[in-house]
């Protein structure tokens, strides 16, 4: 069982998935496009993610990704990659042990541009996510997008709390409410490590 965390947890551990992105400029424009290489198929790993609502802290050991992104240049930033699937490992919230489901995919991986305040970072989202937890007297629903970068210093693709991830259906002896908005924390390791840069 695990223990209610009281705050939020920022996780040197996904979407999934780190990509091991790389970046040459500070900014990619509205019609920028893209290079990655090798590209192809991709597995990922994240130690301890969290989902984060305002009453409670969902914490798993682990979480592990499969994938893919594309290959060449000229590519455009929305949908340069996507999300094939998506497991969670011994989560808990409230010393209740839950189940979470990931559904819909796959999910699209899309780059915006490098992080003005940082050129190792490469900034993006993740898009069309839907998933389901359960545990014992509670279960709910999450659907939206989830922010987050790239870092190439430590090749890890860091989902970092922002974004719409939203509560539905939510059964959960008020822990969980609908329309509470959900901060997702985790960072994924990227196999085999990709690059993208701006053309």
């Amino acid at each position: 069982m695990h223990k209610l965390a009281r705050r939020f947890a920022v996780v040197a551990a996904a979407g999934g998935f780190a990509l091991g992105l790389t970046a040459t400029s500070a900014s990619a424009g509205a019609q920028a496009t893209w290079t990655v290489a090798p590209g192809g198929a991709i597995t990922a790993h994240a130690d301890v993610p969290t989902l984060t609502v305002p009453a409670a802290t969902l914490t798993c050991d682990g979480s592990d990704a499969t994938g893919s992104v594309k290959s060449g240049s000229g590519l455009n930033g929305a949908g340069i990659g996507q999300i094939d699937s998506l497991t969670f490992d011994n989560c808990g919230l409230a010393g209740i042990s839950f189940e979470v489901t990931a559904s819909g995919t796959p999910w699209a991986l899309n780059v915006s541009g490098v992080n003005s305040g940082d050129p190792d970072r490469v900034d993006g989202t993740i898009t069309g996510i839907t998933a389901h937890i359960e545990g014992t007297g509670c279960s709910a629903d999450f659907s939206g997008d989830v922010t987050g970068y790239f870092d190439n210093a430590t090749s890890e693709l860091v989902v970092d709390g922002g974004g719409d991830l939203t509560a539905s259906n939510a059964n959960c002896l008020g822990l969980i409410n609908d329309g509470d908005v959900a901060s997702f924390e985790a960072a994924y390791a990227v196999t085999p490590g990709q690059t993208i840069t701006l053309d």
